[in-house]
């Protein structure tokens, strides 16, 4: 046996020897103790063990750790003269519990701004600016999101359910650097695709909604796609979107030998009026919900002008209605434009009714409203105005 094996069997021989002295002193102790002194011993482990479960039974949830071990109170046992035993409890300090990262509808946040944020940069979101409130737009832009996981390869092994909660899961893909854009697929439903199948009968290639993305659609999405000079698959992508919307877009062969009417513009300004709290619905074009260009839409249509929809940005670029480059130069009538808050596009569209106020369909507000467009933030956001009379 090497040195090593010598030293730990002596040591465990002392150890042993050490346990028995233990033993017999204990037994000494206890048998020169008076019946008081032997009473108060066993009340004070009967007290402690009761204590013990007391506080198992007891102690919250929350002071509970992982792996069913539980955070107790520390008891210190105090013999008093006269065989009295007090005891005193001291709580453990209470762990702080891990934060839930989930948002959901009604929660207002700096959290929900960035959010907001990030779908807007994967388009599922298109709002006149971020807000800290997590309402009915942010919602449906997470519903969108978790559909589109449902039709991607690598995430559609396993459900997801399109709540529009933004749960651990949920925020984890949104952030993750693969995160899937939003793309419309055969297959899909939803009001973004009625929404979609309405630009298509504006232009001629469909005669109706369903808003369901079935062979229909796909038939119309090709033509539309050949005739603008488009990878003709049947997709949905962001640039068959973005021209779908745009001034730039190809009517069909029939509906483009249909005549321009213009609209009446103090009608349009009356139908504009008569929706004032209108819900906010991206997407919507009437007659009860709407978007900021699908406000513009219903009234110059309601107006006389057979003139069709398109998003903010399509609208600011028809080079049939006069250009006004100073928003001091706006009439009652004009349309006015605005960028986006990173300035990188057009994302905003109003009605000029005076010299300082319009209406205009607000993703913050979620409805139609009536306010100025000359405050700091629109004049610094201020693009164009467009004359459609």
């Amino acid at each position: 046996m090497n040195s090593k094996g010598k030293k730990t069997n002596t040591f465990f021989r002392y150890l042993m020897l050490d346990i028995k002295r233990l033993k017999k002193r204990a037994r000494k102790i206890w048998r020169k103790m008076s019946k008081g002194a032997r009473l108060a011993v066993c009340a004070l482990a009967a007290v402690t063990v009761v204590g013990v479960v007391l506080l198992i039974a007891f102690i919250p949830k929350s002071n509970r750790t992982s792996g069913n071990q539980i955070v107790l109170a520390s008891a210190t046992p105090n013999v008093q003269q006269g065989g009295q035993v007090e005891i005193r409890i001291t709580a453990s300090p209470t762990p702080s519990p891990t934060p839930d990262p989930t948002l959901k509808r009604g929660m207002e946040s700096e959290d929900v701004k960035k959010l907001q944020e990030r779908l807007m940069e994967l388009n599922y979101l298109d709002i006149d600016e971020p807000t800290l409130l997590y309402g009915p737009q942010t919602e449906a832009a997470v519903q969108l999101f978790q559909r589109q996981l449902n039709f991607t390869d690598g995430y559609n092994s396993v459900p997801v359910i399109e709540d529009g909660i933004a749960g651990v899961q949920t925020l984890a893909l949104i952030y993750s650097d693969d995160a899937p854009r939003y793309v419309i697929k055969e297959g899909m439903a939803g009001t973004d695709i009625k929404a979609m199948q309405e630009q298509l009968v504006d232009l001629g290639y469909m005669k109706k909604t369903t808003s369901y993305y079935g062979t229909e659609t796909v038939t119309a999405i090709k033509a539309f796609q050949k005739r603008n000079s488009l990878s003709s698959d049947g997709l949905a992508g962001e640039k068959t979107v973005e021209l779908l919307y745009s001034d730039e877009a190809i009517e069909s062969e029939s509906k483009a030998k249909e005549a321009r009417t213009k609209a009446n513009i103090e009608k349009m300004i009356s139908v504009a009026k008569s929706k004032l709290g209108c819900r906010y619905i991206l997407g919507a074009r009437g007659p009860k919900t709407f978007d900021c260009s699908g406000l513009v839409y219903y009234c110059l249509n309601q107006a006389g002008s057979n003139r069709r929809r398109l998003n903010a940005a399509g609208y600011s670029r028809i080079s049939e209605w006069d250009k006004i480059s100073s928003i001091n130069d706006l009439k009652r009538g004009d349309l006015i434009f605005f960028y986006d808050k990173n300035f990188t596009k057009v994302g905003h569209v109003g009605i000029i009714i005076s010299s300082s106020e319009m209406i205009d369909a607000s993703s913050n507000k979620g409805k139609v409203v009536q306010r100025s467009y000359k405050t700091s933030y629109w004049r610094s956001h201020f693009v164009c105005g467009r004359r459609p009379w």
